[in-house]
């Protein structure tokens, strides 16, 4: 469950919630299962942030630091995803369907799984590991 004091700081102020995490680099956010549909997060520092079936729907992300997060059942419909860094986040389960300027290098460093929704014409990379592969 999210943690209300994070919700309400990181939905007043990116640039005040970047300098709180500046002062405490070790700081994982609790935002799982968080509502954020349609905020404005440009830039937003969300590295090794719970975000755990969080509402981003139409969401702008743009340039946001999502490494290491987990996003593990987000909901990323329509979110503006340009410039985000997504390395050694985990996508497992994210419908990211009709997400918005992604690319296929974007995925390259991340975890998922072949429940994750990526939009048409990028595929899922070979490594992920699927449910079959594990037997």
């Amino acid at each position: 469950m999210a943690n209300r004091e994070h919700v309400e700081m990181l939905c007043t102020s990116v640039d005040e919630w970047n300098r709180w995490r500046g002062e405490d680099p070790a700081f994982e956010p609790q935002l799982a299962g968080a509502d954020l549909s349609g905020a404005d997060l440009m830039l937003a520092d969300l590295s090794r942030a719970d975000l755990r079936k969080a509402n981003l729907t139409l969401t702008n992300l743009m340039g946001a630091d999502l490494h290491d997060a987990d996003l593990r059942g987000a909901n990323l419909v329509g979110a503006r995803l340009i410039g985000i860094d997504l390395t050694g986040a985990d996508i497992s389960g994210a419908d990211l369907s009709t997400a918005e300027d992604l690319t296929g290098e974007q995925f390259e460093e991340t975890v998922g799984d072949d429940s994750t929704r990526l939009p048409p014409g990028l595929a899922l990379p070979g490594r992920w590991l699927r449910p079959f592969d594990a037997r």
